[in-house]
């Protein structure tokens, strides 16, 4: 899976021009961007494009490294939850087993989504 960097908008309200994740300041006004992602969170879908669960767990694993890359707040996962398609339904059961098994590991926060009941969120800060 190759990842296209995330852009947000300049923290500085004079500047808020488009700036990619990869930039450690802004390239017109020069802020610093350390932190410009730490409020939001990295989503991934795991489960509506055909994916196998192999595929879906690497998409976990490497979804979960470019959140913590760019210092996201988070990674939330959509992984479905079964409906019509048996598949989904496995992906969905292994992918809350992994996303526990990492919040105890190393010490983050899994809650379900309050929006969508086939998507948990691992917050990095307890």
């Amino acid at each position: 899976m190759t990842e296209t960097a995330s852009t947000i908008n300049c923290p500085n309200p004079v500047c808020g021009i488009p700036v990619t994740a990869t930039e450690s300041s802004c390239p017109k006004c020069d802020t610093p961007l350390h932190d410009a992602f730490s409020e939001q969170y990295y989503e991934i879908d795991v489960a509506h494009s055909g994916q196998t669960r192999e595929e879906a767990r690497l998409q976990i694993e490497e979804g979960l490294n470019y959140a913590l890359l760019y210092r996201y707040k988070g990674l939330k996962v959509i992984h479905g939850y079964g409906g019509a398609n048996r598949n989904r339904g496995v992906i969905a059961k292994e992918a809350k087993w992994r996303l526990q098994d990492i919040a105890d590991r190393k010490g983050y926060e899994l809650e379900q989504d309050r929006h969508n009941p086939g998507a948990h969120i691992l917050n990095f800060d307890r």
